[in-house]
């Protein structure tokens, strides 16, 4: 089997020295001749890696023209067969290239030696099990790695829970940290949380999982702390369908810890004046050139190449175990006075797929009834008051494997129906929302 080499691959292989003549000697008057042989990876990227054999083709030259063979000093590592090469276990592979000479020439020979590296792995699910009541029922773990190994999982925090095998005990009210790691074996680098190589360094934060027990809550993961002014929060941009430069049915106003956002119709409005009276937030790490802009006079969403892109750094906020969206929102005493003054709460995360021909994000919806029109806490549950409201083509979604796998990117607040029932001092149709303090999840 031949396997296009990976770029870790290829960081993996290294040459330990290229032995051998390269030079033949004047016996008997013949004329010396050399030997070009290049390891057989070089400009192919024809090799792989155990466990699955791999070929690649040998090349050698000599000045003299003759043909060259090969032969392997290490067969059990690896073995030859005319010109192919094929790896067979980890090791040091040894190849020695010869032109036996002839027509004058002096016979010659070359050697090559490199190391037929480990293959990397990664962990590829460790789903958390969330909050634990304190009881004696026995939690079941799983993870899985890329090399398809067992993990091993241990607790960080014996005096809170104790794993065994795969099944976590809960022992006291508490933090409880599980690390899932994978040892390794004769093909596969571990995969530690301790490790120092590139692939361990990046994978810790994935390996290790923190499952609150009893009294103990979710880590708080804060969306936004506050407002810069009308169009940023302190970690990010804020936009609305309305244009960015003026709007003539809307208003803004921003003072630090709050964010007012008014919309104003003369008249009732009807179903095309709806989208007017919502506004969005987007996450942390998001500039201008990552969202959607399609007359460039407003921020209307977020490009997939946003999160996509090689190299880009990571963008929004990943939940783990948080189950509940928290805000402080006002209304205006009128449109909460109106027959139907729900809002909609919308996050959109880095899941895309194509729809239609266009990129599109998986995004969850809630419908909120505001128990008062001033200032209010609310928690919105993301399991049992959240749904699913754009799949994007995709089947079998679920909203919790959703918020654990996909960063959300952007939240947007709207009016279910805008205020067209009771007009203000001024004779107007207002729907005002006021958020204050900060939108997290816990």
């Amino acid at each position: 089997m031949k396997f296009h080499v990976s770029a870790i691959a290829l960081g993996c292989i290294a040459l330990l020295s290229g032995c051998g003549g390269g030079g033949g000697g004047g016996t008997d008057g013949a004329a010396e001749q050399t030997i070009n042989f290049q390891l057989p990876f070089s400009g192919q990227a024809l090799i792989g890696v155990p466990p699955n054999s791999a070929t690649a083709t040998l090349k050698a030259t000599a000045s003299s023209g003759g043909a060259v063979t090969f032969t392997s000093n290490t067969p059990d590592v690896c073995s030859v067969s005319g010109d192919q090469l094929t790896l067979l276990k980890l090791g040091e592979c040894s190849v020695t290239a010869t032109q036996a000479g002839a027509n004058g020439y002096a016979p010659v020979s070359q050697r090559q030696i490199f190391v037929v590296p480990k293959n990397p792995q990664m962990i590829a699910k460790f789903p958390n099990p969330g909050w634990q009541p304190l009881d004696t029922k026995p939690v079941q773990l799983s993870a899985t790695f890329t090399s398809g190994l067992p993990a091993k999982f241990t607790s960080k925090t014996p005096d809170v829970c104790s794993v065994s095998g795969t099944t976590m005990t809960k022992l006291a009210n508490g933090m409880c940290t599980v690390v899932a790691e994978q040892e390794g074996n004769d093909f596969y680098l571990p995969a530690l949380v301790t490790g120092k190589d590139t692939m361990s360094v990046a994978m810790a934060q994935f390996m290790q999982k923190n499952i609150p027990i009893g009294t103990e809550l979710p880590a708080k993961m804060t969306f936004l702390t506050g407002y810069k002014d009308t169009d940023n929060t302190n970690e990010g941009l804020i936009g609305h369908f309305g244009n960015q430069w003026w709007c003539d049915s809307c208003d803004r106003a921003a003072s630090g810890d709050s964010f007012t956002f008014t919309a104003t119709s003369d008249a009732p409005p009807e179903a095309w004046w709806y989208s007017r009276a919502s506004f969005q937030f987007f996450a942390a790490g998001l500039a201008d050139a990552d969202l959607l802009s399609p007359d460039g006079t407003y921020r209307a969403g977020v490009k997939e190449t946003a999160l996509t892109t090689p190299g880009a750094a990571p963008k929004g906020l990943q939940l783990e175990i948080q189950s509940a969206l928290h805000f402080n929102l006002a209304q205006n005493p009128e449109w909460f006075g109106a027959a139907n003054n729900k809002f909609n709460v919308e996050l959109f995360l880095g899941h895309f797929n194509q729809k239609d021909g266009k990129a599109c994000n998986v995004a969850l919806k809630a419908t909120v009834q505001p128990t008062a029109a001033a200032a209010t806490n609310y928690s919105v549950g993301l399991k049992d008051q959240f749904a699913i409201s754009e799949t994007c083509g995709l089947s079998g979604l679920d909203i919790m494997n959703e918020v654990q796998n996909y960063p959300v990117i952007e939240m947007r607040f709207s009016a279910v129906q805008p205020n067209g029932q009771v007009k203000n001092a001024a004779s107007k149709y207002q729907t005002q929302f006021k958020l204050t303090g900060p939108i997290y999840f816990q």
